[in-house]
């Protein structure tokens, strides 16, 4: 009895923003011609047949006449997406006889045109850093996301262009790091250009020169920056509000390198890196029109997908018109706020997002938008101003840390505050350094007390008071004013958060009663 061919190589395929490893293996059976893959594969798993066929063909190949069986391990897990066209091509050519069986642990991944061209797939930087675990001689990858793929795994990585490069790395058969880093440079300099991995930094946004006035909600943002708390604006249409919110990734500080690799692997997950494109290191501003579905907001999909809350990971989430928002749709917020991550459902799928972001909302106080100006043109009884308010719900509004309410200008104070914007270049840069080293006390803080790093805005502890310093007699204070004002047990912990911070940037080890009352002047007071 005639022995079976058979071409094995490893694939990886995307779960979430994880990589999980995917065995491939074809053999070649005697029968009429046909190609069948088996392995709980997507549409854009079958269709690669004929990919797959083409480009053997146009890469001067022969396809086997032959009955040629794909199978995808393991079986239980569902495969989508087009990146296992060059590892199933290299495993045809494999089992057919025409390529070498690979001596060393080999991975590939990457979508084949007709032409045997290999594209690039979202979510590189997630599989390679699966592959990191297991130990691989070599991982080929489209040239296209190399410098994506090279942020964590520079010596490893053989980017290739077409399957005739890929083919003749098979054939060359690598035995050592020097070999492989060797034709890893050559393929990246052809590819690529040189092997460096760039920064993607969006450009400034506005400079903070660019709010006159609003020095309560200016320092609001100074606040909420330096501990990372959620901050709400209220406030007339057109007295800043956007424009503060967009102020924010340029006065935080960058993303930590394992921070970067975090955030580039959920917007490579979601197919939002350009081909070139490295590590992103400064934090995501992500700004959703209120018209906003829930799958889009929360992640999901028929092939799952981060939804915005994911994409706002570590940086900032802005809500503007926040009451144009569905109530429904804001609801949704209020579990991620809490735990920092999402938890999806489906069918086939049960994925963890991480969702640890600040939510900026900016909303008017009214319909009409007048209710805090001093001219008193409002229009809008209390019940409607009620019901408009409303559409925010008590828990979400709870979670907000901060609550500013902001007014127009008046003609005298925009003349005199027109003069001293230039005068006030250099405030963005200040501000980003006062905030800089806030973050620094609360890592000193942190470390002291064999804690892992977190924002006086996300710390959590039984000991809170203890751990943020706070004497008993400014804890009685708050605790007295959180009676008084009916506040809940969150919203009391965030006064003694938001103290902690105004300490910081001021500089004191211990929280005094000042902290304390300018901690309570940010809060939502409810219409008359």
């Amino acid at each position: 009895m005639a022995k079976l061919r058979c071409g094995h190589i490893q694939s990886c395929a995307l779960y979430g923003i994880s990589g999980i490893l995917v065995d491939i293996e074809v053999t070649i059976l005697p029968g009429l011609p046909a190609f069948e893959i088996v392995g709980l594969g997507d549409s854009a798993v079958r269709e690669s047949r004929n990919r797959v066929h083409a480009a053997i063909k146009n890469n001067g190949f022969e396809f086997p006449a032959s009955r040629v069986v794909a199978c995808y391990a393991p079986a239980w897990l569902r495969k989508e997406g087009s990146g296992f066209d060059l590892p199933l091509a290299l495993a045809v050519l494999m089992a057919s006889g025409q390529l070498p069986s690979p001596k060393w642990p080999v991975l590939a991944f990457g979508e084949l045109s007709l032409t045997g061209e290999v594209r690039s797939v979202p979510g590189t930087i997630c599989r390679v850093a699966a592959c990191q675990e297991k130990f691989f001689q070599a991982i080929i990858v489209p040239s296209g996301n190399v410098l994506e793929a090279k942020a964590i795994a520079s010596r490893q990585c053989l980017p290739v262009n077409n399957l005739k490069e890929a083919a003749q790395l098979m054939i060359d058969g690598i035995k050592s790091q020097a070999e492989m880093q060797n034709i890893a440079n050559t393929n990246s300099s052809n590819a690529a250009g040189a092997v460096k991995v760039p920064d993607i930094r969006h450009a400034a946004i506005r400079d903070i020169s660019t709010i006159i006035g609003q020095q309560k909600a200016v320092r609001a943002l100074q606040i909420a920056a330096a501990g990372r708390h959620n901050l709400l604006l209220l406030g007339s249409p057109g007295c800043g509000k956007t424009t503060l919110a967009s102020i924010l990734p340029d006065i935080m500080p960058p993303l930590e390198l394992n921070e970067a690799i975090q955030v580039t692997q959920i917007y490579s997950a979601s197919g939002l890196l350009k081909d070139g494109d490295g590590l992103i290191w400064q934090r995501p501003f992500r700004s959703p029109h209120h018209t906003i579905t829930r799958t889009a907001l929360t992640g999901g999909g028929s092939i799952p997908a981060p939804g915005e809350i994911s994409l706002a990971h570590l940086g900032i989430l802005f809500l503007d018109e926040m009451t144009e928002f569905m109530p429904e749709t804001l609801d949704l917020l209020r579990q991620p706020l809490e735990e920092q991550a999402i938890r999806l459902t489906r069918l086939y799928h049960k994925i963890t997002y991480p969702a640890d972001f600040m939510l900026i909302g900016a909303a008017n106080p009214c319909r009409c938008g007048e209710y805090l100006e001093p001219s008193a043109t409002c229009r809008c009884t209390a019940e409607s101003i009620r019901q408009h308010l409303n559409r925010l719900s008590g828990p979400l509004v709870d979670r907000m840390d901060l609550a500013v309410e902001m007014t127009r200008l008046s003609a005298n104070e925009l003349q005199k505050s027109a003069a001293q914007v230039q005068d006030s270049a250099s405030k963005t840069a200040d501000f980003a350094k006062s905030i800089e080293q806030c973050w620094t006390i609360q890592k000193h803080r942190c470390q002291k007390n064999n804690l892992t790093f977190s924002n006086n805005g996300r710390l959590s502890s039984t000991r809170l008071a203890e751990i943020m310093e706070i004497p008993d007699p400014v804890v009685a204070v708050a605790a007295d004013m959180a009676s008084r004002f009916r506040l809940s047990v969150r919203g009391f912990q965030k006064m003694l958060r938001i103290s902690r911070t105004i300490a910081d940037l001021e500089e004191h080890r211990i929280v005094a009663l000042k902290h304390m009352a300018e901690a309570f002047q940010y809060r939502l007071r409810q219409p008359d």
